[in-house]
């Protein structure tokens, strides 16, 4: 009796599962994950919990952003018994946070909630401007001086959501056990302003296409969705259909070497500053809207 009681007893209740809904500028972290000797956006949210919680902290995000690249639509999630006031702890929060994270909501999640696993789909964006700015290279990708044929572009973003194999479109990584992405959107639009770029994720058809690009214009996007990315999925789609564009690769060979899972004999990895992480969704009914 005693050496179940015991065991009874070292049983440790489950704390409140808590998620974040937050927004980062990424510039100067080493992505999202905590690493080894280096600054990232998980690790300086893992640092203010603690330092207000007071408790070790363990917490997940819905995706890996690489080393540069922004969020603007982001939930993590963790485990505490110590909030009493929302309102009040995410005040707190944000006060303690740097100026390029921002937290919007502090929300009580049920007890199996996963911001990662739970996510049925994400969205990114990616913005090129073209005229240069001594103020958008932080923002936004300049490439003003290179003659782009972006018919040719179009085509072969069209290929996209044929694709099911993504290998010739990605880095290698073990944390993955297939390439198997399933893409629901992928577009390019016309913005005539920096301002566009600062707004939350819209996807469907909200500014003219590419046929109407005018040279005043400020530049584009490319919008993606799929129900997951690997690593540096989005990026490398991105530099290679730039290549397209630059005439360095024909959409007929885009679309061999994708369809026979090959490596391109040129490939970019557009840089990081241009790219947003700017919506994640979840089943209907899940505590994360």
């Amino acid at each position: 009796m005693n050496e179940e009681k015991s065991a009874v007893e070292i049983i440790e209740p489950k704390q409140q599962r808590w998620v974040i809904h937050l927004s980062y500028f990424g510039n100067k972290y080493s992505g999202w994950q905590v690493q080894p000797n280096s600054e990232t956006v998980q690790g300086v949210i893992n640092a203010a919990l603690r330092k207000l919680l007071r408790h070790p902290i363990a917490s997940m995000g819905c995706g890996r952003t690489d080393t540069g690249v922004h969020a603007k639509q982001f939930y993590m999630h963790f485990d505490s018994d110590s909030i009493t006031d929302i309102e009040n702890f995410k005040f707190r929060l944000n006060c303690v946070l740097p100026e390029d994270i921002a937290v919007h909501e502090v929300l009580k999640a049920k007890e199996r909630t996963n911001t990662r696993f739970n996510a049925t789909s994400r969205s990114y964006e990616y913005f090129i401007h073209f005229h240069k700015n001594a103020f958008l290279s932080r923002y936004s990708l300049f490439q003003g001086f290179y003659p782009i044929n972006w018919s040719d572009i179009e085509a072969a973003s069209e290929i996209l959501l044929q694709v099911k194999d993504f290998t010739s479109l990605c880095l290698p990584s073990e944390d993955f056990k297939t390439n198997i992405c399933h893409i629901e959107h992928a577009r390019w639009d016309v913005i005539d302003s920096f301002e566009k770029v600062l707004k939350p994720f819209e996807k469907d058809c909200l500014y003219p296409s590419l046929t109407t690009l005018q040279t005043q214009d400020f530049g584009v996007r490319f919008t993606i969705t799929s129900n997951r990315f690997l690593r540096g999925m989005v990026r490398t789609i991105v530099g290679t259909l730039l290549m397209v564009g630059k005439g360095k690769i024909s959409v007929q060979e885009f679309k061999d070497t994708v369809a026979n899972q090959a490596k391109f004999r040129m490939q970019l990895s557009a840089p990081p500053q241009g790219l947003y992480l700017s919506q994640v969704k979840y089943p209907d009914g899940y505590p994360i809207q």
